[in-house]
């Protein structure tokens, strides 16, 4: 038996709190408790395993190793706050991509400290970092005109959003095909992959990657799959497991939805000491979201992208699942 959506999102309800809603802690009214003394600053590796903690108690996925990966892509990207105790109780990300362009996510508190006004510091911080550039985030729907009105972020996603999908229950694998189109072969990652990796995913996305790329393929807890066919890369997705122990799909890329449902299944099957799936899927990429009716992974909410100056193309029928809804836009 699968895990409902009304289950799933009932484990949120109680939570009372969406890790992406920056505005609840921008209110003038706080908690009635004593405020903590704490300061602001940049993580560091040590500050890993408490900063995944406060991310892991909002009950969002993120793979165990993910936060070591951006945090070498952009050293100054996580903005922290840590008790004089040495208490990590709130985080927020924002990830430098290129000059002009980065990405937002990874905003938590702790819950027996909001409302005191800490998650608008370390936002704050993380928004002096990115400066002018253009900045991406995802939202909830209930917060969208918050974003697009008031919190800078004006250019609305109107023809897609970004689908959660995830359950801790068991999936059906075996309905996806394991049968490789002609000429094509699936096989796990090799360092001398890395140079045609790199060519696809420059194609794909735009700009260079090359580092959180190899990163990721390198990730405790990580198995890394890539298509080849005549020699080129025509694809490559990776599945780790995430915080919540789950089987955690992403990036999958492909240029062929059949090479991509061959890849989800050898994926998932790459990864069997885990005990649910999660994967995160473009709303209008059909191919990608029956993958995920078939498995029977329940859909727990769609959210909303925004744009601080312009939108951010790619040719999102090669999108099969986001790298990484926290760290990059696709």
């Amino acid at each position: 038996m699968f895990l409902g959506k009304e289950n799933f999102q009932s484990k949120r309800v109680r939570l009372n709190f969406h890790p992406r809603e920056v505005f609840q802690y921008w209110k003038s009214d706080l908690k009635a408790m004593e405020k903590p003394s704490y300061t602001v600053r940049l993580m560091t590796e040590d500050d890993v395993p408490q900063t995944l903690d406060v991310w892991r108690s909002t009950g969002m996925q993120e793979g165990t190793h993910c936060l070591y990966t951006w945090l070498k892509v952009d050293p100054e990207a996580f903005q922290i706050a840590v008790t004089d105790s040495g208490e990590v109780i709130a985080v927020c990300c924002a990830v430098i991509h290129h000059p002009n362009l980065a990405f937002v996510g990874v905003y938590a508190v702790r819950e027996k400290y909001r409302g005191c006004g800490i998650g608008k510091e370390v936002w704050d911080k993380c928004m002096k970092h990115v400066e002018n550039m253009n900045v991406v985030i995802n939202a909830v729907p209930d917060k969208v005109l918050l974003y697009r009105d008031k919190g800078g972020f004006p250019i609305l996603e109107t023809e897609w959003a970004c689908v959660v999908n995830e359950t801790e229950e068991p999936i059906n694998h075996e309905a996806l095909s394991n049968e490789v189109p002609d000429g094509v072969e699936i096989v796990p990652f090799q360092d001398s992959h890395l140079p045609a990796m790199f060519e696809y995913d420059l194609a794909l996305i735009g700009y260079d990657r090359k580092l959180a790329l190899e990163l990721n393929c390198k990730e405790f807890d990580s198995k890394t799959f890539v298509a080849f066919k005549d020699g080129k890369c025509v694809g490559f997705g990776t599945i780790k497991r995430s915080c919540h122990n789950v089987g955690q799909v992403g990036p999958l890329y492909a240029d062929d939805p059949a090479v991509a449902e061959v890849m989800l299944r050898t994926l998932i099957e790459s990864h069997p000491d885990v005990k649910g799936f999660a994967m995160m899927t473009i709303s209008s990429n059909v191919p990608a979201n029956n993958f995920i009716k078939k498995i029977g992974c329940p859909t727990t909410e769609e959210c909303p992208r925004l744009y601080r100056k312009e939108k951010v193309e790619v040719d999102k029928s090669k999108v099969i699942a986001h790298f990484d809804l926290n760290f990059c836009p696709y």
